[in-house]
């Protein structure tokens, strides 16, 4: 088995089908699998016509947390479990793939080599459905920038995540998944992909993301106390993923905020 997809879904209902689509109408021509891990209150039915694909499996679960960003990691790590491919690809219920996706990924790269690639997407705006550009930050390129304000690298989504199994589950014996409740596993298997040096670069755009009021990400703007919150806990992630201190202008911004 060369690729195992592993979809997310919390009562994403009137986005899955477009999601599990994107899957099953791949170019790829060798063998790929689409594992469909779900914390809805109302399961997908098992007359669900697209479950009719020997590709698919799926499982259903009670909700692991109150905070949705560990009820996520939850499901992937419980996908990882059921995955036998050499390549997973991640993949929330709201977003889809472009039909070349897999054909790119196994064109371009190593499927044993133990490596992460992060592609582009469009960002797919729900209410009007029109695709735009998700544009790169131009100021992340400047050194300066990197050693006095932030060197985060760049994260996509969760949807845009690719790589050697043997990644995600390193990954997962060593991060502890209930700790950081308010980070979401792009973010942290980005960061941990990335203090590991194991990120391949990947310009081409292969992922759309939804964009809605139903994101998740809408509850962490520059202006709510939880965008601080989250801030802190992936600094401190950081912090012991490395075992070494934070000096920037970020860490001394994001103390600041969390004082009041």
């Amino acid at each position: 088995m060369y690729f195992s997809i592993i979809i997310n879904i919390h009562n994403q209902h009137q986005t899955i089908e477009r999601c599990i689509k994107s899957c099953l109408q791949q170019t790829f021509q060798k063998k790929y699998e689409i594992i469909i891990v779900d914390t809805s209150k109302k399961k997908l039915n098992n007359n669900f016509k697209l479950f009719k694909s020997k590709k698919i499996k799926y499982f259903h679960f009670n909700c692991f947390s109150n905070f949705p960003e560990i009820n996520q990691i939850h499901k992937i790590s419980k996908g990882l479990i059921k995955a036998k491919g050499k390549w997973i690809c991640l993949l929330d219920g709201d977003d889809f793939f472009d039909k070349n996706k897999l054909n790119y990924i196994y064109d371009n790269y190593d499927l044993k080599k133990k490596i992460v690639i992060q592609d582009n997407c469009f960002l797919y705006l729900e209410k009007y459905k029109k695709k735009i550009l998700n544009k790169s930050k131009f100021y992340k390129k400047f050194t300066l920038y990197n050693n006095i304000i932030s060197f985060w690298p760049e994260i996509y989504g969760t949807s845009c995540i690719s790589g050697n199994k043997q990644i995600f589950k390193s990954f997962f014996k060593k991060i502890s998944i209930s700790k950081w409740n308010y980070i979401a596993i792009d973010a942290l298997f980005i960061l941990y992909a990335y203090n590991r040096n194991l990120i391949k670069d990947c310009k081409k755009i292969l992922t759309f993301k939804s964009v809605s009021k139903n994101n998740l990400s809408m509850n962490y703007n520059f202006f709510n106390k939880l965008y601080w919150i989250r801030r802190n806990q992936q600094i401190v992630f950081w912090e012991n993923l490395t075992k070494n201190k934070v000096y920037n202008f970020d860490k001394f911004l994001t103390k600041l905020v969390n004082l009041f």
